[in-house]
């Protein structure tokens, strides 16, 4: 039973952890008073990246988008990498203004990594080292995605603002779909922009996407010889690679690009799968840095980190640390023969523990949704 005690207790342990990581930044957060860019003049030039396969049937709404963006023309470039298509999307996107890299125009790059990573890297090597240091970001855009007439100019006052960082991630919006599923992740993708992309943005850790963020060619791109981040989930690796190499990521809240989201359990079980199997690759690249430096230097940065590598949504924690009081006080103690004492600490952390669950509840299930959407709803 040693083992299986060590287990739960790392486990709550680290669900602890995350709790008073998030309740900080909540607090941050319910305090305002944000680092907000003003409006620079424009110079920062941008390589905008749509990695597509077989989307004809929407790829024209980003590239139409970025077309009628208000920063000038001169100063970016869009391409479509159409991968492995088989229907029109590199034909309409070209006809819509973009320009286009298809598989078959790059047959001698070397391909490296999987999903989207792999198309992205292929995409700059595609057109070279040269020609992607002539810019200072690169822009990934997914295919399907709406994108707001100042984004490209946010970006900008953010990279002069801030002495280009190494990454800057926008406001990502979620079009309004139907069903519980949709309005559920939604409601998450709201709060999660307000409690934890704005407060940990000003910290410098705020959360890639996987859409509607730059990356930065000179610190970013060219020390890892492209867009090489070799997860499932490349977005969540770039973000804890450049963090733990002390870099920056910036969260932008009032420029934006909305993303198609799930509308079914079946889209959203295999979404999640495949999110948790790449944190769970994170992991295994970030762990040992993640724990090592968090006891050694501890810092909001290393503990977001920590909390980063965590295959568990804020849902999936609640509901294993509440099971855990459940079966520990109520089962427990009516069934003295189902009683195990599954952690190491004594009682009067756990108690405090339990304290904590509870405050920590309240806080995301009650007081932000109150919080975020009293204002909208509240007064009609």
């Amino acid at each position: 039973m040693v083992w299986v005690k060590l287990v739960s207790t790392s486990l709550i342990t680290l669900i602890m952890i995350y709790m008073i990581y998030y309740s900080l930044v909540s607090i941050k957060a319910y305090r305002g008073n944000f680092n907000i860019a003003p409006h620079h003049k424009a110079r920062t030039k941008f390589l905008v990246l749509i990695p597509a396969v077989n989307e004809e049937a929407v790829i024209n709404i980003p590239v139409d988008d970025l077309k009628n963006q208000k920063y000038p023309k001169k100063l970016f470039d869009v391409y479509v990498i159409a991968d492995h298509c088989t229907d029109k999307t590199a034909m309409i996107a070209k006809k819509h203004g973009a320009k286009v890299i298809t598989t078959e125009m790059g047959l001698n790059v070397k391909r490296h990594g999987v999903g989207k990573s792999n198309t992205l890297d292929y995409g700059l090597h595609y057109l070279g080292l040269n020609e992607w240091n002539k810019y200072k970001y690169v822009v990934v855009i997914d295919s399907d995605n709406n994108v707001a007439s100042n984004f490209l100019q946010r970006l900008n006052d953010y990279a002069v603002e801030f002495s280009e960082p190494e990454a800057i991630q926008v406001h990502l919006d979620s079009k309004q779909g139907h069903g519980f599923i949709n309005k559920g992740l939604n409601l998450s993708f709201i709060r999660s922009n307000y409690f934890q992309q704005l407060p940990e943005g000003d910290l410098g850790c705020a959360s890639l996407l996987g859409t509607g963020f730059a990356t930065s060619t000179k610190k970013v791109i060219n020390q890892v010889g492209g867009f090489r981040f070799h997860t499932l989930t490349e977005d969540a690796y770039e973000e804890m690679y450049i963090i733990s190499h002390g870099g920056n990521v910036k969260f932008i809240p009032d420029t934006y690009v909305v993303n198609e989201n799930y509308s079914k359990i079946k889209q959203a079980s295999k979404g999640m799968t495949r999110w948790s199997r790449g944190c769970a690759q994170c992991c295994l690249y970030f762990f040992n840095y993640a724990i090592t430096h968090c006891l050694v230097k501890p810092s909001f940065k290393n503990f977001h980190i920590l909390c980063r590598i965590s295959t568990l949504s804020k849902m999936t924690q609640l509901i294993i640390i509440w099971g855990f009081w459940i079966w520990h006080y109520i089962f427990g103690s009516a069934f003295s023969n189902l009683r195990v004492d599954w952690l190491i600490y004594p009682m009067w952390i756990q108690h405090f523990m339990l304290l904590l669950s509870i405050v920590m509840t309240l806080n995301i299930v009650v007081f932000e949704n109150f919080y975020l959407l009293y204002p909208i709803y509240g007064c009609k």
